[in-house]
């Protein structure tokens, strides 16, 4: 089955944003158009600024539009362990901004009447394993400290009492279309002045003493602040020593019986598990969710990549009456070293450049809260939130270990992939629908075999910091494994940290050898070809 995400598939009537023609000069210029950057443009559109929103692909077409639609105080990072990190100050500052995040979103459906499909629910917390029954209760004594109305409870909706071990509610959570969402708030900021320009890439961002100047395929803008939205920064930034790339997986499903429960499920468990539902008026768009299965961008054999989403399959048709499964896509996400976003300037001596990354698998509230931190930042509005999400904040024990872990998990893909390694030696090996890295005249080349028998080649070394991409023959991507760059079959970039894409290269069928490009050997470099 096709990956497709539920919200790209029910966002029938998409608006179409143009592409930058010749150079801008804006007080603010924000690359990336999903929650962050389009909430983001909105706070600063709102406060009289004149911004320019940046986007590669599509608005929300990134993470935004392959996410869950779920909204929720609690933390896949967990309180307690937040506060273990950090302090007790911290996961209060945390829990209260991401309430105003969540209130925010509703707000603004209500007042620009979005048919996002806004809906309050209630956030179930359960095991059905005795060893997890502390990590239950030491979750809910933070949320409570933090100012949370979280109980433990003897009933759930899911499940009969006898087939789990401890369970907590929390009123007052929500799910939504965050792709119809984003939209309806990036037409929004459109029609009042904010410049939204789709399939506009950054190739190159410079601050200066008193302004940024930002290369993209289509001109020159500049600015007076730069907000980096992009999930990642963009480029080489040492945020990416400690924020780890990861992968997760959904699954939507019918039921035959049409008994969608109206709530959503923490499962904590070995295999940890989110199950929810979405439904409207509408009866085509009644579904049931599960999601899970985390693992290290481009780390995973392709065995295992079709193994996360039947794992999911094979869960939802043991617990639930399932009459088909109608999608499945998975999406990015990025973990700090102590389990809270960095927001704000990108170091200590920035005085122009933002950024806001790290957001775990929680990306549509931390994307919602980063929106409405960094648009006070930038307007000189205080904000109480700051020292909890500081970008610039320095480095704790927690965040320490993160950084040698991450960074001994890098430096172990570099060494996989020696000079003399290789999926296979020689195309015959490659199968219809398959793709491995050969080495070929001294070059690590990236080629996939589609359904026509015809191969499509670039090279195998990622533009980011040159570690040797993997494929995803779920998705069939090209992923790197060290830092999370996704590549298409083409070699164009899917997602950052990379900005340039994957080089094309031209294989004879004749003799199975690389044909020679003297354009690329000699240095020069090729702005036609699309970067992201």
């Amino acid at each position: 089955m096709k990956t497709q995400s539920f919200w790209e598939v029910t966002t029938p009537h998409r608006p179409e944003f143009p592409e930058l023609e010749g150079n801008l000069d804006v007080d603010v210029a924000i690359i990336g158009g999903g929650i962050t950057g389009i909430t983001t443009a909105l706070q600063l559109t709102d406060a009289g600024r004149s911004v320019a929103v940046l986007e590669a692909r599509r608005v929300g077409g990134g993470t935004t539009g392959w996410s869950t639609g779920n909204l929720y105080v609690p933390t896949g990072a967990y309180y307690h362990k937040i506060q273990g990190s950090r302090d007790a100050e911290t996961i209060t500052s945390v829990a209260a901004a991401r309430r105003s995040a969540l209130d925010f979103i509703e707000q603004q459906t209500v007042q620009k009447k979005i048919d996002c499909h806004f809906s309050r629910r209630p956030w179930y917390f359960f095991t059905q394993e005795k060893d997890m029954v502390s990590t239950i209760e030491k979750e809910v004594e933070a949320l409570q400290r933090a100012g949370m109305p979280v109980t433990f409870v003897d009933d759930i909706p899911l499940l009969p009492r006898a087939r789990f071990q401890k369970a907590a509610r929390m009123d007052g959570q929500a799910r939504f279309h965050p792709l119809r969402y984003v939209l309806g708030i990036a037409t929004d900021i459109a029609s009042r002045g904010c410049q939204v320009y789709e399939h506009t890439t950054v190739i190159d961002l410079k601050e200066e003493k008193d302004h940024c100047t930002i290369q993209t395929n289509h001109g020159t803008v500049t600015c007076r602040q730069v907000v980096i939205a992009t999930h990642i920064p963009i480029g080489i930034h040492t945020v990416q020593t400690v924020a780890a790339p990861h992968r997760s997986y959904v699954i939507a499903v019918k039921l035959k019986s049409g008994n969608y429960p109206d709530a959503y499920f923490w499962q904590n468990d070995t295999m940890h598990k989110a199950i929810t539902t979405h439904s409207t008026d509408s009866m085509e768009l009644d579904m049931l969710m599960i999601a899970g299965n985390h693992h290290k961008t481009g780390q995973a054999s392709h065995q295992e990549y079709h193994h996360y989403f039947k794992e999911l399959e094979d869960y939802a048709r043991k617990h639930f009456d399932v009459a088909s499964v109608e999608y499945r896509w998975s999406a990015q996400h990025y973990r700090s070293g102590d389990g809270v976003p960095y927001i704000g300037l990108t170091h200590k001596d920035a005085r122009r450049t933002y950024i806001a990354t790290g957001f775990y698998a929680d990306g549509l509230i931390y994307g919602t809260v980063a929106g409405i931190l960094l648009g006070d930042m930038l307007v000189g509005k205080e904000n109480t939130w700051l020292k909890a999400f500081d970008a610039t904040r320095g480095t704790n024990l927690a965040t320490a270990a993160t950084f040698v872990k991450e960074n001994v998990n890098v430096a172990a893909q570099y060494l996989k992939d020696s000079p003399f390694s290789a999926d296979a030696e020689h195309l015959s090996e490659i199968s219809l629908g398959e793709g491995k890295v050969l080495e070929m005249d001294g070059e690590k080349v990236a080629v996939y075999r589609d359904e026509n028998n015809h191969l499509h080649a670039c090279s195998a070394v990622c533009t980011h910091m040159k570690c040797i991409v993997h494929w995803n023959n779920a998705e069939n991507t090209w992923d790197c494994p060290c830092h999370g760059s996704r590549f298409m079959i083409d070699g164009s970039v899917i997602e950052g940290p990379a900005i340039a894409n994957l080089e094309t290269k031209q294989i004879d069928s004749s003799n199975g050898r690389l044909v020679k490009d003297e354009r690329h050997h000699s240095g020069q470099r090729d702005l036609n070809n699309p970067i992201t």
